[in-house]
């Protein structure tokens, strides 16, 4: 597509988009497009009006890591914009994002594993990303205090913890820091508890998810423990990326750019008090799930900051020059390969006009 530039002042330019004619037969293929008919569908508003319907696949269940998202539909800025939207919820247990587009399930995904769905590329997705949730992915260590681990050097001969298949972290790790990997793995579950219990240094985490078991179920102090992101690691990396297929977005750019202004004006307002989206997700969005509201508030407290994030762009905002530069080389390092080019699949077109309007 476009958009690899330093200055991040991004000049409005399309790319011309070819539609697939590949039809898809199994979610779990990945092969070929997904070309959704969301924006075909209608529905209607209180007043009568016809809405356009987009199908949304979440990468995790209808908790407050969609915040802004439900306060936006809550207060109604997506019918706003002519849209009604169908959350599709996931979870362990679900199929992934990619997989949902990929069988015509839903129209847009918002992708938390974003190393994960880059490789899909290499199976002939053809996605577009039109943003990103989290300017820092939440992916994180986390340590006792009394043993803090700061840096790789940390690491050196240390037994670690860590969901099977979490090593490529570790190993990129000591690899970006200029050491060979010289630790113990112990795999373990998304309980925190080993960690608590001194079976190792580190814990792979979300950083918006299990230090708040350790508050909550340990009763530790912020103070009591170390939450270092990959980030600090060397391997920064957006999180929560908001994607279509090549071809549904293109031609539905105006629903697209719809979405983003109400987004963002629901994720700007969550910043004011992160208890309002949490009680529309233990109440509404994800009534069935029993969600506990403290719990809900307080990842929302820390998520704020990094839907923010620290390189001072606006808010969902993808630079491919900083993902060439800065963070290519530590998925490269971890042993990702055929990374496409972000200028290939990152259109921040739509995002600079929703942007643009709420600013006018």
């Amino acid at each position: 597509m476009y958009l690899a530039t330093t200055s991040r002042n991004v000049t409005r330019r399309r790319r011309l988009l070819t539609t697939a004619g590949v039809a898809v037969v199994a979610a779990l293929s990945l092969a070929g497009c997904a070309g959704g008919a969301g924006a075909e569908d209608t529905a209607s508003s209180d007043s009568g009006e016809e809405l356009t319907t987009i199908r949304v696949s979440l990468g995790w269940i209808k908790n407050v890591e969609w915040a802004g998202f439900w306060i936006a539909d809550q207060m109604g800025y997506y019918e706003e914009e002519g849209l009604d939207i169908e959350w599709i919820g996931g979870g362990p247990n679900a199929p992934t994002t990619m997989a949902t587009l990929a069988a015509d399930g839903a129209d847009i995904g918002i992708v938390p594993g974003t190393q994960s769905w880059l490789q899909t590329f290499a199976d002939g997705n053809d996605w577009t990303a039109i943003g990103a949730l989290f300017q820092e992915s939440p992916g994180a260590l986390v340590s006792l205090a009394s043993d803090p681990v700061r840096t790789a050097e940390d690491l050196v001969g240390k037994t670690v913890l860590g969901q099977e298949g979490t090593q490529i972290n570790y190993d990129a790790a000591f690899k970006i820091a200029g050491l060979e990997p010289d630790y113990d793995f112990i795999p373990v579950g998304f309980d925190i508890a080993p960690l608590v219990d001194g079976q190792g240094i580190a814990y792979t985490a979300y950083a918006t998810n299990q230090p708040i078991m350790l508050e909550e179920q340990y009763g530790l102090a912020p103070d009591d423990y170390v939450v270092t992101l990959y980030a600090d690691l060397g391997m920064p990396l957006y999180g929560n990326v908001i994607y279509g297929d090549s071809s549904y977005v293109s031609d539905n750019g105006d629903d697209m750019e719809g979405f983003l202004r109400a987004s963002i004006r629901g994720w700007e307002e969550n910043g004011d008090d992160p208890a309002v989206a949490a009680e529309l997700a233990v109440n509404d969005f994800g009534a069935d799930l029993g969600l506990d509201l403290k719990q809900q508030t307080r990842e929302n407290e820390l998520q704020q900051e990094l839907v923010v994030g620290e390189y001072g762009d606006p808010l969902f905002w993808m630079d491919p020059a900083l993902m060439t530069e800065l963070m290519y080389p530590g998925l490269e390092v971890a042993g990702y390969t055929d990374l496409p080019a972000p200028e290939d699949y990152v259109d921040m077109s739509y995002l600079e006009a929703a942007h643009a309007s709420l600013e006018g």
